[in-house]
């Protein structure tokens, strides 16, 4: 395979914090986001149904959203020197995300990187934040509403690369021809003996691909 696809996660992978569960839990029900984290985790609640529930509290308007992860969000470093690193060398690259194009955009845009990208939407009500799904209800490999179709499709048959810190990379990693996993992502890669390399930055991304 002579041509490169990197698909890196963006909530708790380009962002240090998962941004999506600290919106979900900080400006909507706290009691909610609880009960469907542990439902995720526990394996009786699927993901859609999780985000979906979670944003339904989320009452706020969109801009004062927008203004405080503006304010609070921290970019891992070496986020754009990879970015720049796959324009020169000609790689593809995709930011794949279960989170909403309203809150990411404003992100890379402040950020000044573009780069494309593959969200959901979000109907942000008043009586409360609605998911407009761009995903598939369900992956034939996981059972999930997952990444793995979409990230399939960007990369055709280029060696694919992944980069993801969590659940919802789960399915994608594993179709994946080299990953880069960190933190819950990493731990279960780990415990099924799937191969990956671990990072804490985009620089140990960048560092891994040139070798």
């Amino acid at each position: 395979m002579s041509r490169r696809t990197l698909v890196v996660d963006f909530d708790g992978t380009v962002t240090e914090q998962d941004l999506l569960d600290t919106i979900a839990s900080r400006f909507g029900d706290p009691v909610v986001y609880q009960e469907v984290e542990d439902g995720l985790h526990g394996g009786t609640m699927p993901l859609r149904e999780v985000i979906t529930r979670e944003f339904e509290p989320v009452k706020k308007p969109l801009e004062e959203i927008v203004a405080w992860e503006l304010e609070n969000v921290s970019i891992r470093p070496g986020f754009k020197e990879l970015v720049e690193l796959a324009k020169e060398r000609g790689w593809r690259f995709v930011i794949v995300s279960s989170g909403f194009h309203e809150l990411i955009e404003p992100i890379l845009e402040h950020e000044g990187v573009e780069v494309e990208l593959h969200a959901n939407r979000v109907d942000p009500r008043p009586d409360g934040w609605r998911v407009i799904w761009q995903y598939d209800e369900t992956c034939d490999s996981c059972g999930e509403s997952c990444k793995r179709s979409i990230v399939q499709e960007f990369a055709g048959d280029d060696e694919l690369v992944y980069v993801g810190d969590g659940f919802s990379d789960r399915c994608a990693a594993e179709a994946s021809d080299l990953v880069f996993a960190t933190k819950g992502l990493a731990s279960y890669l780990e415990e099924r003996g799937i191969p990956y390399d671990r990072f804490d930055d985009f620089h140990d991304v960048a560092r891994g691909l040139a070798s």
